[in-house]
């Protein structure tokens, strides 16, 4: 973030790229920012001319009456040294690549992080490709120290262990976590969502109902977030 003006995180849906740019948001030295750090969520919007509205709102810019919302937004952050956080781009893609070439032209101490299944293709834009996780190669031996060597294990292991405690990777299950992550192709979402059902389901149980994997991992969680799982998913798997 200090040797360019506009990163965009880019990877399939679950892979973590909210994650991403909430780590860096917190990780930053708040002096580097003094007008602050503001982190604006836009996957529940459909329409893209609400971007605007969105990003006003969450920095505190009112709009005044007979002047576009645009030109507010603008000329209020030309001035401020700021880091302005765009969550769930790519369904708004235009709109946001729009509202951000306005910003970065009139506000040259302002930085951009966007979140995207695709690159905003703005100037000053870096595309950062967000990939998943390190999982364990087909036909490789796979051990309890797997949970220390493959991200993907690694993480399966720590969110098991949250859901029931005193869940390990040992030797029995090893293999069984090593396959089931490797069907869910590294992806972080997928992973947590597998690991949450230990609660009731062994890993064996897990791995062998993985045929419809996206009905089984949103089984049990409440509609609005299954639906949009199960989306990100599904959009996951074809990538």
């Amino acid at each position: 973030m200090g040797a360019t003006r506009a990163v965009t995180l880019c990877g399939a849906g679950g892979i973590g790229k909210t994650r991403l740019a909430l780590r860096i948001l917190a990780g930053l030295p708040a002096g580097d920012f003094p007008d602050g750090a503001w982190f604006v969520e836009l996957g529940d919007l459909r329409q893209p001319d609400l971007v605007v509205s969105r990003i006003a709102s969450a920095v505190g810019i009112s709009e005044e009456p007979g002047r576009p919302l645009l030109d507010t937004l603008a000329d209020a952050l030309a001035s401020r040294q700021m880091l302005l956080a765009l969550d769930n781009c790519e369904h708004l893609i235009d709109a946001c690549a729009r509202v951000c070439e306005r910003l970065l032209a009139s506000a040259p101490d302002l930085r951009l992080i966007a979140t995207s299944r695709e690159p905003l293709r703005v100037a000053a834009e870096t595309v950062w490709q967000v990939h998943p996780l390190s999982i364990a190669p087909e036909g490789a031996p796979a051990t309890p120290e797997d949970a220390n060597r493959y991200e993907a294990v690694a993480l399966f292991a720590d969110r098991a262990a949250a859901a029931l405690s005193g869940f390990t990777i040992t030797a029995a299950n090893a293999g069984v976590v090593a396959a089931l992550c490797r069907a869910l192709d590294g992806i972080p979402l997928a992973i947590e969502l597998a690991a949450a059902r230990v609660r009731a389901l062994s890993v064996e149980q897990i791995g062998a109902r993985l045929v419809d994997r996206f009905s089984l991992l949103t089984t049990g969680t409440p509609a609005d977030a299954a639906g949009r799982h199960r989306l990100e998913l599904r959009a996951a798997h074809r990538a």
